[in-house]
């Protein structure tokens, strides 16, 4: 008889671990059940994110043959490359749809002439920096506020960029040697070897970064004046600002650069390069066609699409070598 209450009791106590049991088992399930539902809800938005970056990209592919027309049209139309004329005028938050998509893209973008910047490319030819050129892109960082050591460092490093031909001479004495592979030349015409490149080309500004004393802030400064570009260029006087033009043009001040482009920008456009002579009233200052010019040839394209939680930003630099069929040359996500 005394056994029977503690048999009672042990099949409650039994009953009460089930219970507990049962609840953390409940609760487990509760929690691998969550977890499934999170990281299948996580799966299904990277997939929904990478069809809305796949479908931003094609529709800035579309953006980049719109540019390709707009610049086709204005070479057809005009013989120079001004501002203010249909491809320099930038779109903002265009709106696109499409039949039976509820979805909203949003598109901004805009053209700007590579050739209204000074050409790094120029400072260097076949492997050799160009004083000539330093002293330019030296002008230019004087103005900025920026090193005066900084146009020989990066003149060094295009010149790196470069294939060294070799040649040959009629005369000359000795062996000589050079900093690349075996350079020398002898008498009766000894042929000097090429040399190949140290270094790859760089293809934006940004690539200047590792050059010594030149820094994000430097970068910034830098970037609405220069551009590299895969040949040597002039500049479009139509286009460029007051500093480029003061770079380019030895004997040129900024403050007379900056009257030029204020007269140009009230519709004064230049017709071509003696016309931007004629109006410089200077006759101690020259210009050649490797200076000024007022028809450009590239341009770089920049993209924004954003649908739904994606936003893709492109560049594409675009060259008009060929008026009737613009070309691009390279494009890249920046993003």
């Amino acid at each position: 008889m005394t056994g029977r209450p503690d048999l009672r009791g042990k099949a409650r106590r039994q009953r009460g671990m089930a219970v507990i049991s049962a609840l953390l088992i409940v609760a487990a399930v509760a929690v691998l059940v969550t977890g499934l539902f999170q990281r299948q809800a996580a799966s299904v938005r990277a997939v929904e994110n990478e069809q809305a970056r796949i479908q931003a990209r094609w529709l800035l592919l579309g953006g980049l043959d719109w540019a390709r027309l707009v610049l086709r049209e204005d070479a057809r139309r005009n013989n120079t490359t001004r501002l203010g004329e249909l491809w320099a005028t930038p779109v903002a938050d265009t709106r696109i749809t499409r039949p039976g998509d509820d979805r909203v893209a949003l598109f901004s973008g805009r053209i700007e002439d590579e050739q209204g910047k000074y050409n790094l490319r120029n400072l260097a030819k076949a492997g050799v920096p160009q004083p000539a050129e330093i002293a330019a892109l030296d002008r230019l960082c004087a103005m900025l506020g920026l090193p005066g050591s900084l146009a020989p460092r990066i003149a060094v490093r295009i010149a790196s960029a470069q294939a060294v031909p070799g040649g040959s001479g009629e005369t000359g004495t000795g062996t000589g040697t050079g900093t690349g592979a075996g350079t020398g030349t002898g008498q009766n015409g000894d042929t000097a070897q090429s040399r190949g490149p140290s270094a790859p080309m760089i293809r934006t500004v940004d690539d200047l970064e590792g050059i010594t004393e030149v820094d994000e802030k430097t970068i910034e400064a830098l970037r609405p004046y220069v551009t590299v570009l895969p040949e040597n260029t002039a500049v479009n006087a139509n286009t460029a600002p007051a500093e480029v033009l003061a770079t380019v043009v030895p004997g040129l001040s900024l403050a007379q650069a900056r009257a030029l482009t204020e007269q140009r920008n009230a519709g004064s456009w230049f017709n071509d390069r003696a016309d931007f002579g004629n109006r410089l009233a200077n006759p101690d200052i020259t210009i050649s066609d490797a200076q000024i010019v007022t028809a450009s040839k590239w341009f770089m394209v920049s993209g924004t699409v954003t649908l739904e939680r994606a936003a893709v930003t492109m560049q594409a630099l675009v060259s008009r070598a060929n008026a009737n069929s613009p070309t691009v040359v390279w494009k890249r996500e920046t993003n």
